[in-house]
């Protein structure tokens, strides 16, 4: 047995969801955040959807790294697409996202933008050959890492395999030197944090600062349309008669939810990831609820089928004590089975009829003129026709005609 998290940066942030966050908005396709294990399937559906109608497409991206495999994905996606794909890095590529920029030759970055590289990380249990199994698979990793970084910057193995040894943060201008973008650009945000040394802060803080600055925007009570910035406008893609079904989660829709749901712990104000994780929650809740209705539903029929067999069980123990005899297995069976399909009131008629010899009934007779008019006209008639069409008649039956009953019902359960 072996476990492998395989990720290219570890320290993932803990309040992080669990999934990339994507947005659409005509050819661009925005994706923040860490790239986890189902990601990867996101991203080419997304990507798919520009494809069909565009030939120029935008990727605006933010992370700090993720899973290896699904960045693998994301990655052949852009190389064998037929689409002219630019990567735009609004604020951070790091770990898995600097391996995603080499998939495409036009990559972007805003001037206050870094990249950083490192070699593939795991954690693995299990005997030495587990062990030994995923130490081959990151090495395996790391030389397909080395072999695309030295096409792109044309450095050595060893230039390389020293970026790798470490965590590598590089600048803007930096990234463009050596080759890994083409284009540094204005940032699209307004710088507010002081300068700072990204080794000594980390990928993640790096990131937090980031996301932080990318997706905060001022809350004023005019239109927020004058305020957005080319990475927020990705996300919030503002209503309009040709993008209306392209809306992303705005206040309006959230609200919907929100009301639609009941969610008591966010408003209209709070972060569309608040939001998914209240709803996330909600759907959690009723799942719960609509497993402890079936538990109790499941407990209710046990225990009234309980009550019926019990039931059962006394009647025709009752019928054996007066008739003084026992029943075999195979009778025991019959009537049981009567009483589980047609009731238990069927089966004590069933013991009324049996109890004690039926005498002729001469008032019947009298009355109708003939002994056989309950059954007159309805020869053809089974114990189930009976049952359905004329229950009052095979009563009556049981009494005035006892051998007819007896007929129709061992034909039915014999």
């Amino acid at each position: 047995m072996i476990y492998q998290p395989l990720f290219l940066s570890f320290n993932i942030a803990e309040k992080s969801s669990k999934h990339m966050i994507f947005g659409i908005k005509e050819n661009t396709l925005t994706m923040y955040g860490t790239i986890w294990e189902y990601d990867g399937q996101d991203f080419v559906y997304y990507l798919n959807q520009l494809e069909a109608k565009y030939s120029e497409i935008t990727i605006r991206m933010h992370t700090y790294g993720g899973s290896v495999f699904a960045g693998n994905l994301m990655c052949n996606a852009i190389e064998r697409s037929n689409a002219n794909i630019t990567i735009i890095i609004d604020g951070l590529a790091a770990s898995m996202g600097a391996v995603f920029i080499l998939s495409s030759k036009n990559v972007k970055i805003v001037n206050n933008g870094y990249v950083m590289i490192h070699a593939p990380s795991s954690g693995s249990y299990g005997n030495a050959k587990d062990h030994e199994s995923a130490a081959k698979l990151l090495r395996l990793m790391e030389q397909n890492f080395t072999d695309k970084l030295m096409l792109r910057t044309g450095k050595s193995k060893d230039e390389v395999m020293a970026w790798l040894d470490t965590d590598t943060w590089l600048s803007a201008q930096e990234a463009l030197d050596l080759g890994l973008v083409s284009e540094v650009i204005p940032a699209s945000v307004e710088t507010v944090y002081p300068s700072f040394i990204p080794e000594e802060v980390g990928e993640t803080e790096v990131f937090n600062m980031y996301a932080a600055l990318l997706t905060s925007i001022p809350t004023p009570a005019v239109s927020l349309m004058k305020y957005s910035t080319p990475a927020v406008n990705a996300f919030m893609d503002f209503p309009t008669q040709q993008s209306q079904s392209q809306s992303n989660f705005n206040d309006d829709m959230k609200q919907l939810l929100i009301t639609a749901l009941a969610l008591h712990t966010v408003n209209a104000q709070s972060s569309d990831t608040a939001v998914i994780g209240a709803i996330q929650q909600k759907i959690n809740d009723l799942e719960a609820e609509k497993r402890t209705a079936e538990t109790a539903k499941t407990t209710a029929e046990a225990k009234l089928k309980e009550y019926e067999d019990g039931r059962i069980k006394a009647i025709i123990d009752g019928a054996a004590a007066g008739l003084g005899k026992t029943f075999t297995e195979d009778e025991r069976k019959t009537y049981e089975t009567i009483g589980a399909t047609s009731g238990v009131e069927a089966l004590e008629l069933v013991f009324k009829t049996v109890s004690k010899p039926q005498a002729p009934n001469i008032s019947a007779a009298i009355q109708t003129g003939n002994q056989g008019a309950v059954t007159a006209g309805r020869e053809s008639w089974d114990f189930a026709q009976w049952q359905k069409e004329d229950p009052k008649g095979l009563e009556k039956m049981a009494t005035q005609e006892p051998e007819k009953f007896k007929n129709l019902f061992n034909a039915k359960y014999q």
